[in-house]
């Protein structure tokens, strides 16, 4: 039973593609129904197409800017970074220096605290 229904299921729907067929291709309202159609279709295919090209275009482009800005970007934080680290080199020698001056300052003052103990000690 399963099988008749099977082929009789065939028969209906190739008697209907049949049928489409023969209405599309046999009368000349079918064929320039199924002509205007494929015109509508190529013309989807080429819009798609060409819609296609122009997001990957202005994909590129952003794709072009982000990576430029990305570039400037990375050269203004070298930039950044080494003027910092000029800065704190500047600063730690003036530091350096500062104490070097203090130093010689207090080495100084206890050089001459020496002298002026040493000459009060010889006076006694």
């Amino acid at each position: 039973m399963n099988t008749k229904n099977n082929i009789v299921a065939f028969a209906l729907v190739g008697l209907a593609a049949g049928t489409i067929a023969w209405l599309l291709m046999g009368t000349k309202d079918g064929r320039k129904q199924l002509n205007r159609a494929g015109d509508g279709l190529r013309h989807l295919s080429e819009t798609i197409r060409n819609n296609t090209k122009k997001g990957v275009k202005k994909a590129s482009e952003l794709a072009n800017r982000a990576a430029k800005e990305i570039d400037e970007l990375r050269a203004q934080a070298k930039s950044t970074g080494k003027t910092a680290i000029n800065k704190a080199d500047q600063a730690a020698k003036k530091a350096v220096n500062n104490a070097n001056q203090a130093t010689k300052e207090t080495a100084n003052k206890v050089d001459s605290a020496i002298k002026t103990a040493r000459r009060k000690a010889q006076k006694v």
